[in-house]
């Protein structure tokens, strides 16, 4: 049911975000983070809606490289994660129940989650440009309750940040997946998260 629920929240958000897509991420806040908590996350495998091969796991990998270099988080290692997922018997690609997500939380003893959606990657070739696009959907659950906190919705393109004609601009889905993974953090430290903050 709650699962449900999420899916239906997600795709009304999505519906009102396509249209009015901006160059910083759009927070939207469910519900306070937790008191003093510790800056120990799990990051989720993604969930990846878009074609490009492997995304999920491209966007997984750069996420948390800069979620421990940008902020004083210890993120638990992908292995541990995955090694819950297999005893518990969840298949990457699926979304954990509410009651899963506290089992995690309990036996990697982490106060947040980090999970969310790639719902567009492109990197293509456009005559002489590379034209590179992405879409996210980052959740921020409390890893006691399993309760969404937070969701984050951002897009950009590469040549959002051309500066002069061509200098600037991101030709890779990598260079684009760093740079707004930082702002996605960025926004979320000043949201709240600054107790992290190196």
């Amino acid at each position: 049911m709650i699962h449900w629920c999420y899916k239906v929240a997600a795709f009304f958000a999505l519906c009102l975000l396509v249209a009015c897509s901006s160059a910083t991420p759009r927070l939207d806040k469910m519900a306070p983070l937790p008191g003093n908590f510790t800056c120990r996350v799990a990051v989720l495998p993604f969930q990846d809606h878009g074609n490009y091969p492997r995304g999920a796991e491209l966007f997984y990998k750069v996420f948390s490289t800069e979620l421990v270099s940008a902020a004083a988080f210890q993120v638990v290692q992908e292995g541990d994660v995955l090694d819950l997922y297999r005893q518990l018997t969840i298949f990457p690609s699926q979304e954990p129940t509410l009651e899963q997500l506290r089992i995690i939380g309990s036996r990697l003893g982490v106060q947040l989650f980090i999970g969310g959606d790639i719902l567009r990657m492109v990197e293509r070739r456009s005559g002489l440009e590379v034209v590179t696009e992405l879409t996210v959907v980052l959740r921020l659950y409390d890893g006691r309750t399993g309760k969404l906190l937070w969701e984050t919705y951002h897009k950009r393109r590469g040549r959002d940040y051309r500066i002069i004609m061509h200098f600037g601009r991101v030709n890779t889905i990598t260079g684009l997946a760093r740079r707004m993974s930082k702002e996605i953090i960025n926004l979320w430290i000043e949201q709240g998260m600054n107790q992290c903050a190196k």
